[in-house]
């Protein structure tokens, strides 16, 4: 991609983190903080990136490799998912005790209950999503993700900050009748555009390193229905890692989604589920506020 001459040293301070907007007729990786429509293209050894993976793997996974090139405008309808094809995306279930016991269930899991979303399940942070026909039972699910920096198999648990980036916000949408077909969730979980992440990651340094207390509020047309912290996590972001990398190899650009806090529609009496022009906001502290209109999909 092009190399911009002018470049700056990054101040990662209030909230600034990794976007990916289309500028130029195409993707690039910038450097953005929520709620602001300018940003500075991000640089490795004075290259641009199109996509977050590539950029990490330049940088090694260390934030203070990356600087800060050309300002560019970046109004929120511009903005993509900030990992586009992350290698791996990886979802945690059952991970804090409100959403388990919500669920029916007295006690956790005794291992980290895992599944998987594929790269088209992604969705960009500020866009209308479509809300399938076939289903009237689709939720809502507030998550912290973890972005990984550098390659890593077999990570034991105090060396989890060598592989982690950073931080940014998830919806894991849920289809609900479907998830419960058969005993594995993938059905429900890994629709096509109904994962939308952003809108930036930020460096985990920024945000308590690997065992952040964040704050991570879902709000649903304005009503609060999601409020928890990050610290609730039943198994914390070293404890994945270490049994994730047990089992295989994570790589930079991956996506850890590290489950939900308690209030989803599902378990609500009566259900609170999406639908037409339904508004959900998931804000988590020192990231931003991930924003997505709901409407039926158009088919035919």
């Amino acid at each position: 991609m092009t190399t911009p001459t002018h470049t700056s040293l990054v101040d990662w301070a209030d909230g600034l983190g990794l976007a990916r907007v289309l500028h130029g007729g195409g993707p690039v990786v910038a450097l953005r903080r929520d709620g602001t429509f300018e940003a500075r293209l991000a640089l490795v050894d004075g290259h641009t990136f199109d996509d977050l993976p590539a950029l990490l793997e330049a940088a090694e996974g260390d934030a203070a490799a990356i600087e800060a090139g050309t300002v560019i405008e970046t109004p929120d309808d511009q903005l993509l998912c900030p990992v586009g094809r992350p290698g791996k995306v990886i979802c945690i279930g059952q991970n804090y005790l409100t959403h388990v016991h919500e669920g029916g269930r007295e006690a956790g899991p005794a291992h980290p209950d895992l599944f998987a979303k594929w790269h088209t399940s992604l969705a960009a942070p500020f866009a209308d999503l479509a809300l399938p026909p076939e289903s009237d039972q689709v939720d809502y699910e507030s998550e912290l993700a973890v972005v990984i920096g550098v390659r890593g198999r077999r990570i034991a648990v105090e060396d989890a900050a060598s592989i982690v980036f950073g931080y940014t916000a998830a919806n894991d949408v849920s289809v609900r009748d479907f998830q419960v077909h058969t005993g594995q969730r993938t059905a429900g979980k890994a629709w096509d555009g109904l994962t939308p992440v952003g809108p930036v990651v930020v460096p985990a340094a920024r945000l308590g390193g690997v065992r952040p207390d964040l704050t991570i509020t879902g709000t649903l047309d304005g009503e609060v229905l999601q409020d928890d912290r990050t610290s609730s996590l039943l198994f914390g972001i070293p404890e994945l890692l270490a049994y994730i990398t047990t089992v295989m190899t994570l790589e930079p650009g991956d996506l850890i989604l590290t489950g939900t806090p308690a209030g989803v529609g599902f378990a609500r009496e009566p259900k609170v589920l999406l639908r037409h022009g339904s508004e959900f906001e998931v804000r988590i502290e020192g990231i931003g506020t991930l924003r997505n209109r709901f409407v039926d999909e158009k088919t035919g």
